[in-house]
């Protein structure tokens, strides 16, 4: 069964399903330029490292292929919400088009799914997740080498690059020495703020972008969590029922005075 809720949430809810297919070619484009833009950058540093080409049209392409990423996400945002003002009546208004509205849309239309398949009940959803999530921890992949190894190897390369970059600065200028340090130091900067905002839209991406089934199994997981959120406790239902009793016999003896 939890392979059926799998296959409906991927085929009619989730926002791949719902938008992206209505947008194909600024789907495709920001997923090219997503790889492009990076692929590009480094090229140009590498470039720039090796003093094999000029700074100035190294620059230039940075910043064009960057324009170009910026361009893509821009048009891809505007076309979505095209399709889900005109096809689902949601307004939209500036900012991101994954609005609460439209996730009350999803959850709306996992909701009648699984009331249809009897499985809107609480306990059940609590262990449709618990069974989701075993599946995402198993189809994890272990990392090939584990991070503190991977520092550990890295920081003896990395300082013979730089003694490689900086072993004839006896015969340079001392401003391009200043130069070349400072280039260096905005460089680490701008790989840190890049990470850092990475991992703040690093959801999205993963959803907007690469549609693995372990991304899917995690929207899936997050959407019956937001479900299982709305759902009123079964000890509410239960003293709701008493006070709409309560009511009933109340106005009923009201009558018979």
């Amino acid at each position: 069964m939890k392979d059926l809720v799998f296959k409906h949430y991927q085929n009619k809810v989730r926002a791949h399903a719902l938008v992206y297919k209505h947008i194909k070619k600024q789907y495709y484009f920001i997923n090219t330029m997503a790889i492009l833009c990076p692929a590009i950058i480094l090229t140009c540093i590498y470039i720039f490292v090796f003093k094999e080409g000029s700074g100035l049209w190294l620059f230039i392409s940075s910043i064009a292929s960057i324009a170009a990423f910026l361009y893509s996400g821009f048009s891809f945002s505007n076309a979505a919400k095209k399709v889900i003002r005109k096809r689902y009546k949601i307004s939209i208004g500036k900012g991101t088009w994954r609005t609460e509205r439209f996730k009350e849309l999803q959850s709306s239309k996992l909701a009648d799914f699984l009331h249809s398949k009897d499985l809107k009940t609480r306990w059940k959803i609590e262990k449709l997740i618990e069974l989701y999530k075993n599946d995402r921890e198993n189809s994890k992949l272990p990392p090939l080498i584990a991070p503190s190894l991977f520092l550990a190897v890295l920081t003896p390369n990395l300082t013979q690059f730089l003694f490689y970059i900086y072993k004839d600065k006896e015969l340079m200028p001392p401003y391009e020495v200043m130069e070349l340090f400072l280039g260096s130091t905005l460089l680490s900067v701008a790989v840190i703020v890049v990470l850092t905002f990475y991992k703040r839209v690093k959801d999205s991406i993963d959803n907007d972008i690469f549609q693995n089934k372990n991304n899917i199994r995690e929207g899936l997981i997050q959407q019956l969590e937001d479900l299982l959120l709305r759902m009123p406790d079964e000890r509410e239902k239960g003293q709701a029922k008493d006070v709409i009793k309560l009511k009933e016999d109340t106005g009923y003896n009201g009558l018979h005075r």
